[in-house]
């Protein structure tokens, strides 16, 4: 039963056996539409061959009559001496039609019971039409009808009619009562009737041309069948082939594996359905990416921060037990210390913002306010503040940007955290006597800033991935020259919500550039 439901379950199978099905319907119907149709011309075919005979013979043995004034001199006149002899002994006219004649009484004139040989169909018979005792028309339709007939042929009405003892009334069973008049033609006394009938009528068969027709309607029908079903069993497996295909790939991605893509055949329903299917197991192969990204900058994070946070608090700390101990015993040293501690506190501020804004990123809450901005006042303002450091580290740092530049619609500040962040990134990474030069130019409709170093430059793989979170070109000089890791983070993240693009590069014959683009 369990593999029944499973098999019954397959689209595959419920698809071929559907269409088998519906083959198997409409071959039957018209196959019994074609059987209808020809036993109906051809049953209308055997009256007409029935009246035709039965009209000629009877034509025959009425003109004989005339001349000998009895019935079956007139029947031994008007037939021929094989046909005598075949129909007395067999009952038939020739081999597919039965004739008897009787007088108007209903007694058999040609054939009688005692020239029929027996087991004949026609002895069988004429037993049943002349025996009223044994076989009474209540109890006989078929029998009826044909002493009916009778009847109305002794009264000179020719009849054609119909039985169907024990067969279908799909086949035709066609019989005809003739009247015999005494000239042979109507407007004369009635001496006879002729009843003709096909032998298939009589000995309860199908005619031999309608067996040879349904013989072949239906050896037609079963190769038709066949064929379909073959045809049906491979159409469904162009259609089920690529959903098993679908399925085992909906497998895979469960198992894990986001990598997972179908063949794409053809572009219909299916092929769209397998377009969706690739276009949703690659963006779930790049969401899976992002989150184990994701999570190995959480990582990173973490061991930033705590590195970041250690080394200045510890500093911190240091120095107060020193200021609480008394070590520092001159001005000098207080200054020092104090100069040591508020550096080192600045630095911890700088962490705080730097990830106060990435989880602004995070949020999607990185919203500009724009106003119009001068980059050249600006940019001044940045390094009037970054000037104790670039005195520390012996850096000179140059503003070449115009005054007269157009103005931009920024939020001021950002960008003053744009390039604070920049000149910071700079100043770790130029050597004592360097340059940190900021410079601008209007090309079209944007503003192309350049923040460019003297330091040693951009190792040319690190250059598509320095605006990466958490990352560092060197983290061997961490401790040196590495800050968070999220300052071009940010910087790029800005950036783009002011719409603009930021990217890497080495300047010839100098050391690192980042340029930045502002829409004006």
């Amino acid at each position: 039963m369990t593999q029944f439901k499973r098999w019954w379950s397959s689209i595959r199978w419920r698809l071929a056996l559907g269409s088998m099905l519906l083959v198997l319907f409409a071959t039957g119907s018209l196959a019994l539409a074609a059987l209808l149709a020809i036993t109906h011309f051809y049953g209308i075919d055997q009256q007409d061959r029935l009246s035709t005979i039965a009209s000629s013979e009877a034509h025959i043995i009425g003109e004989s009559y005339t001349t000998t004034n009895s019935m079956r001199l007139a029947v031994a006149s008007g037939l021929s001496k094989v046909e005598l002899r075949t129909i007395a002994t067999n009952g038939l006219l020739n081999k597919d039609y039965l004739m008897f004649v009787f007088d108007p009484t209903g007694k058999p004139v040609l054939p009688t019971v005692r020239t029929l040989r027996a087991g004949t169909v026609a002895l069988a018979f004429l037993r049943y039409f002349v025996n009223t005792n044994a076989y009474p028309s209540a109890q006989y339709p078929d029998l009826a009808k044909l002493r009916e007939s009778f009847t109305l042929a002794s009264d000179g009405n020719s009849t054609v009619g119909e039985v169907s003892n024990k067969q279908p009334r799909l086949v035709p069973r066609p019989f005809i009562a003739q009247p015999i008049y005494a000239q042979g033609s109507s407007g004369t006394p009635v001496v006879g009737v002729l009843i003709v009938l096909p032998t298939s009528t009589a000995d309860n068969t199908i005619p031999p041309f309608l067996a040879s027709v349904g013989q072949a309607v239906l050896l037609a029908s079963i190769i038709v069948v066949l064929v379909a079903m073959v045809i049906a069993v491979i159409f469904s497996r162009t259609i089920t082939r690529p959903l098993a295909s679908l399925t085992s790939a909906a497998r895979v991605l469960g198992s894990g594996d986001y990598s997972v893509q179908v063949p794409v055949n053809g572009h219909g329903e299916l092929g769209e359905l397998a377009t969706t299917f690739n276009d949703m197991a690659a963006q779930l192969n790049r969401d899976v990416e992002m989150l184990r990204q994701q999570e190995l900058w959480r990582r990173e994070l973490i061991m930033s921060v705590t590195h970041d946070l250690a080394t200045p608090l510890t500093a911190i700390a240091g120095l107060g037990e020193s200021l609480l101990d008394g070590v520092n015993q001159s001005r000098e040293d207080y200054e020092t210390t104090g100069r040591t501690i508020v550096r080192e506190t600045l630095r911890l501020r700088r962490l705080v913002k730097d990830l106060h804004v990435m989880a602004k990123m995070e949020a999607g809450a990185l919203q500009p306010k724009r106003q119009p901005v001068r980059l050249a006042p600006l940019v001044d303002e940045v390094l009037a503040v970054l000037a104790p450091e670039f005195e520390r580290t012996r850096v000179e740092p140059r503003n070449m940007i115009a005054f007269d530049l157009p103005f931009v619609q920024a939020d001021a500040d950002m960008l003053t955290r744009v390039f604070s962040n920049l000149c910071d990134n700079a100043l770790r990474h130029t050597p004592a006597e360097g340059i940190v030069t900021i410079e601008a130019k209007q090309v079209q409709q944007e503003l192309y800033v350049a923040v460019t170093d003297t330091g040693e430059g951009i190792p040319p793989e690190a250059l598509p991935r320095v605006f990466e979170r958490f990352y560092r070109a060197d983290n061997a000089r961490h401790s040196a020259t590495g800050g968070s890791g999220l300052g071009l983070a940010i910087v790029r993240a800005i950036i783009e919500a002011h719409g603009g693009r930021v990217w890497a590069e080495n300047a010839q014959g100098a050391g690192a550039r980042i340029v930045f683009t502002l829409p004006l």
